[in-house]
């Protein structure tokens, strides 16, 4: 008995660019502390990051609006509107919902676990931060950008 193959010749697939490179991304701090904006540009400097600063909440969403980030990182505690308003208006908004937001804080419960009252922010952080932490953040958000881009295409 003669058993015949036939099979078609193996065509390689592009890989997705997200994976060969990973793309720049972008940060926008929200903060009202100008040593907060110095400290984060010292950090992300010789990063894959660019930053992004606003000073208020009104000022992150017209930036957002403007020109979406691909990360923010709120404070807590501002004048004027919070990082808490912030965090609700975007993740109410369909247009900017999508976007990971890091809560940072000195905000902290009685067991040192920085609280979120919005209870919406996609990750927490310390205030003062540690570089491992902040890494550890971005890395995280990182990939939930890169899962949002492979799941559209």
């Amino acid at each position: 008995m003669s058993v015949e193959f036939s099979f078609e010749p193996y065509v390689p697939q592009p890989v997705p660019q997200a994976f060969i490179q990973p793309r720049p991304l972008t940060v926008l701090l929200v903060d009202d502390d100008s040593l907060a904006h110095e400290v984060f540009e010292a950090f992300l400097s010789d990063t894959e990051y660019t930053l992004m600063s606003a000073n208020s909440v009104g000022q992150a969403l017209r930036l957002v609006a403007s020109t979406p980030p691909d990360i923010i990182i709120t404070d807590a505690m501002m004048p004027g509107e919070s990082g808490f308003v912030l965090i609700e208006k975007l993740k109410s908004n369909p247009h900017s919902s999508h976007i990971p937001v890091v809560l940072w804080t000195v905000l902290e419960d009685m067991r040192g676990n920085v609280m979120d009252a919005s209870g919406k922010a996609d990750m927490t952080l310390n205030k003062p931060f540690y570089p491992a932490d902040i890494n550890k953040c971005l890395l995280q958000a990182r990939s939930m950008v890169q899962s949002r881009v492979m799941s559209a295409a």
